[in-house]
């Protein structure tokens, strides 16, 4: 165990150095740390959750684009920061949620049903 005077040295040490660092930090030029592609979420425009803890593009503060596979094409897809911006901000869809069809596959499932056309039925004896 070091003396207090050791012990008070290196404590003074230490606030030295924090001192410097935080001198620095204030000195040097802001670096972006955002790629930019993304785009800055709008905390106020979204919609309610219940949960303990934000979303994962709440607690960074931006959208980024995400891949995922289509649940039904299996084909590669992007969900692009504009896209999510839009769900989440502007259709107010739930925070947790997440792109699993592609739109290809979303503007099929929409679609009405194709209607069978069968023939009208012909009468084979007079009335």
């Amino acid at each position: 165990m070091a003396s207090g005077k050791k012990r008070k040295a290196e404590l003074e040490a230490g606030r030295k150095k924090r001192a410097e660092r935080k001198r620095r930090a204030a000195t040097e030029p802001m670096r972006s740390t955002r790629p930019v592609d993304s785009v800055v979420v709008n905390t106020a425009a979204l919609a309610a959750y219940n949960s303990y803890g934000a979303p994962p593009f709440v607690a960074r503060g931006y959208y980024v684009d995400e891949p995922f596979t289509c649940k039904e094409c299996d084909v590669e897809q992007v969900w692009t920061a504009r896209q999510q911006q839009w769900w989440y901000e502007v259709a107010q869809g739930p925070v947790y949620s997440r792109a699993i069809r592609c739109r290809a596959c979303r503007r099929t499932m929409k679609a009405p049903p194709a209607v069978a056309t069968v023939p009208p039925r012909r009468r084979t004896s007079p009335i």
